[in-house]
């Protein structure tokens, strides 16, 4: 059931044109899902959507990062799909080994293999580029709202983690509360946010210089809340 869902929601992105629309020289995006075959096998290496729609936590990052990194990924699937766990072990940016770390050392019992992973923006960056000025990381985050919002109810997680601040403007237009004009601040007031059935819970991009232990702090509050 939840397959099929998600399945429908990919098809409805990929007919949108929001942001790709505008072609303004290196700020543009590439909508990955107007290719059904590529989104549904590889959205990143970063995750295998369809192993984790059941998922009761989910993180929301702020972009898959360039369209360039996620071909050459997706080129490397075999065609029965048996060599994914190979290709999503060779991803080690400092970012994911940073959640790694945070997760493991808050909860020696999960991993990343059990979140279900997706962004506030949808689309790929054009290019190679990680950098974060080319795009307009508000307007793009706004626009993909509406399914991310799709996906949160599919997926029903019990916890919701954003990583940075872009991931929780969008559930802050989503769910409609107010949060600080920075995350830093949003987190003093707000370090955890209960709206509705789920628990949201904002994070420090794990690379940001904030110390460990601070960063520690908002990771330990997720399994209260897991607990049956």
């Amino acid at each position: 059931m939840k397959a099929n869902e998600f399945k429908e929601l990919l098809i409805e992105m990929g007919r949108c044109s929001k942001c790709t629309n505008e072609k303004r020289n290196d700020k543009s995006l590439i909508n990955i899902y107007s290719n059904f075959n590529f989104c549904i096998s590889i959205p990143s290496i970063w995750t295998d959507w369809f192993n984790r729609l059941d998922s009761k936590i989910m993180i929301i990052g702020q972009d898959w990062g360039p369209y360039n990194d996620m071909l050459k990924f997706n080129r490397m699937l075999n065609s029965n799909k048996s060599n994914w766990k190979e290709i999503i072990e060779k991803e080690k940016s400092r970012t994911k080994k940073q959640l790694t770390e945070y997760i493991k050392l808050s909860n020696n019992n999960y991993t990343l293999d059990d979140i279900f992973i997706t962004n506030a923006i949808m689309c790929a960056r054009n290019g190679d580029s990680y950098r974060g000025d080319n795009i307009d990381l508000k307007r793009a985050s706004i626009n993909c709202s509406i399914y991310l919002k799709k996906q949160i109810d599919i997926v029903k997680p019990r916890v919701i983690l954003t990583l940075g601040y872009y991931p929780l403007l969008s559930l802050s237009k989503i769910f409609n509360f107010e949060i600080k004009n920075t995350l830093k601040e949003t987190i003093a007031l707000l370090p955890e946010i209960k709206i509705k059935n789920y628990v949201i819970i904002p994070l420090y991009h794990p690379v940001a210089q904030i110390k460990k232990e601070v960063q520690l702090k908002q990771y330990d509050r997720i399994w209260k809340y897991l607990k049956d």
